[in-house]
């Protein structure tokens, strides 16, 4: 792969990470980096035009595979960041402020914010002399304030609102070292999904998107951003949420 341009979808073992890397395999357009915590989630979407990558997602690890990249002169095309958590073991949405925790919050922000931030930090000198880098990190519509009217889960919208934030703060900066980076914080509407199982007896069948629906979805949106300098906040059918 090296000196070529280079797809990477970190939390390839997610459904819609999944669900994305066989429609960029099918496509062929760059080989794909696909990375993952675990050795199964990876063993799943290998094929000729895979590279898996196992990484545990920490500063060191995100560290390596960046350096790697860079002595492989590798240009990223499409960087997506799929890792995403609603609920765990012993903890779920919060529906009252006496139901919140410390380790449950943590345990959120970490996944839904610290996480993607690592991962764009660690790239940050390969993203600055790639051509024209196009990144999306899977944002909610519940991060929104201005969308918020119904409140709760205090973990889950505060995660994503704070993942917004940085991302915005990332978009200034990519546009100061590299003004043909474009950075877009992306809802992918509902989908089938292990983290949106519990929740889909409200949802409405038509608006339910399979991975693979969700993953071409994204695809499109993708395609159709333009460097701005600016972050923009997409849902699945392209249009703005507001923040």
């Amino acid at each position: 792969m090296s000196g070529n341009s280079l797809d990477i979808v970190i939390g390839a073992g997610s459904a819609i990470g999944r669900a994305l890397i066989e429609r960029w395999s099918r496509a062929g357009a760059h080989p794909i980096l696909a990375v993952a915590r675990s050795a199964e989630s990876l063993a799943a979407v290998q094929s000729l035009r895979v590279q898996p990558h196992q990484c545990d997602y920490s500063e060191g690890a995100l560290a390596a595979l960046a350096s790697q990249l860079q002595e492989q002169a590798s240009d990223i095309a499409r960087l997506v960041i799929c890792n995403g958590v609603l609920q765990g073991e012993g903890y779920r949405p919060e529906r009252a402020l006496n139901q919140l925790t410390t380790s449950a919050m943590q345990r959120v922000f970490e996944v839904n914010t610290f996480l993607p931030m690592r991962v764009l930090a660690s790239m940050v000198p390969v993203l600055k002399r790639s051509e024209a880098p196009r990144i999306a990190v899977l944002s909610a519509r519940v991060g929104s304030i201005g969308d918020n009217r119904l409140g709760g889960w205090y973990s889950y919208r505060g995660s994503k609102a704070a993942l917004n934030m940085m991302l915005q703060c990332a978009a200034l900066e990519m546009r100061r070292v590299n003004p043909a980076a474009k950075i877009m914080a992306y809802h992918p509407g509902t989908v089938d999904t292990p983290l949106s199982q519990p929740f889909q007896d409200n949802v409405d069948p038509e608006k339910l998107l399979s991975p693979e629906q969700a993953a071409g979805a994204l695809d499109d949106v993708l395609a159709t951003l333009e460097a701005d300098g600016e972050l923009s906040y997409f849902d699945w059918r392209g249009e703005t949420i507001v923040w």
